[in-house]
């Protein structure tokens, strides 16, 4: 008959915790994998610019469409492309508002638009002979973290709303 194993006797002055053991394998067991998805997520866009992060949207009627950041990192600048397809040779009123004020420093916008104010909590950008298919850029920068929900209006046509979740 075999005989069984019999533990090897304990090392003087050496206490071995198995929980302590346990730990250490689990950490290098799931550790690598978990650096592994934080890397593939980082990659992918899922805490700035990428694959998850970039978002355009556009309003039913097609009047207006919006390519921004879903994801984005505290005072780490971020672009938001406003485009009016088909713009009336009228003046054109883009009003900015919802968090956007409160949560985001613009620091640029072009083309410049030729009245700028702020009214009710709202940016407002009016150009007097837009060309057709204008498109405007804001280049911010997010100043506060948290999930900010921006709508963006056009000739006082419904408003087009957006999220960005801005980390730390």
């Amino acid at each position: 008959m075999a005989k069984a194993k019999e533990n090897p006797p304990a090392l003087p002055g050496v206490k071995q915790s198995h929980a302590a053991l346990q730990f250490e394998y689990d950490a290098h067991r799931f550790g690598f994998v978990l650096l592994l998805l934080i890397i593939a997520a980082a990659l992918l866009g899922l805490f700035s610019g990428g694959y998850f992060s970039e978002a355009t949207k556009s309003s039913a009627e097609n009047s207006l469409q919006v390519e921004y950041q879903r994801f984005g990192r505290l005072q780490t600048p971020v672009e938001l492309k406003i485009t009016v397809p088909g713009a009336d040779p009228a003046p054109l009123t883009l009003r900015i508002g919802g968090d956007y004020m409160a949560r985001i420093q613009t620091d640029n916008i072009w083309p410049q638009p030729d009245a700028m104010y702020i009214e009710g909590g709202e940016m407002v950008l009016v150009y007097q002979k837009p060309r057709r298919d204008f498109t405007v850029w804001l280049y911010t920068t997010p100043h506060r973290p948290g999930k900010t929900n921006t709508s963006v209006t056009v000739n006082n046509q419904p408003a087009l709303s957006f999220w960005q979740f801005i980390y730390p």
